[in-house]
């Protein structure tokens, strides 16, 4: 990891595993809700706020309020399966989603703190748009067959187009970012069912089991059976 001058953020919501990994390099402050942030800023103004969760009146809470309007917000959650204000959240400047699986990543906090540090912007709120369609699609889709450009489809632009901005939003490639979503989902999966490998494998829309196994591996330090066989 570069060094980095700590950067101050601010969790609204106490459930995010962000908290603790980002607060051994950072100033952070967690509240409960956004009323509570008019007095917090006026002694710790943020470079970055973490939600984790959306609501529309929280988004308009801070967007609204002059000192916050340009302050980049984060919005984690495990899953954005069940996000159905999608088009609202779009018309907002300066917010990222992510799941938490992919927010945990080094790249990713990496990604953040060149924005938080202002090295590089946040995509223009249309552009992004484009990237929050894209990931919304694949958690509600990640068990199927899904391709650069079967994504790139979904969302209306080119496969080389949505590879690019992507990146620039998430500090991910769009390939990483589908294996991680579909390794988080497989965890979930094998801790709560008695589903086998190579089902659970089939079901999180890997190509193979042994592709499968060796991502898993990788991600995880154990392979999926032994996982399996622990819980």
């Amino acid at each position: 990891m570069i060094n980095f001058k700590p950067r101050k953020i601010i969790f609204v919501g106490s459930e995010s595993k962000l908290i603790k990994l980002w607060a051994k390099d950072n100033e952070t402050e967690v509240v409960s809700s956004v009323s509570f942030l008019n007095t917090l800023v006026q002694r710790f103004f943020p470079d970055l706020i973490v939600f984790d969760s959306v609501k529309n009146l929280n988004v308009m809470e801070i967007r609204k309020n002059q000192n916050l309007s340009t302050v980049p917000v984060l919005v984690v959650q495990e899953s954005f399966k069940e996000l159905d204000n999608l088009n609202f959240l779009t018309g907002f400047p300066g917010i990222i989603l992510c799941n938490e699986s992919a927010a945990l990543s080094e790249k990713f906090y990496e990604n953040i703190l060149a924005v938080t540090g202002g090295k590089k912007s946040i995509l223009p709120a249309r552009t992004g748009a484009i990237v929050k369609y894209a990931l919304l699609f694949m958690n509600k889709n990640f068990g199927k067959k899904l391709t650069r450009e079967s994504l790139a489809s979904q969302v209306g632009v080119s496969g080389d187009y949505l590879t690019k901005i992507f990146r620039e939003e998430m500090g991910l490639s769009l390939w990483d970012y589908l294996v991680q979503l579909r390794l988080n989902e497989a965890k979930s999966i094998l801790t709560f069912s008695a589903l086998s490998v190579n089902q659970v494998s089939a079901m999180c829309g890997f190509s193979s089991a042994s592709y499968f196994n060796k991502a898993f591996k990788k991600a995880y330090g154990i392979s999926p059976g032994h996982f399996y066989k622990k819980i």
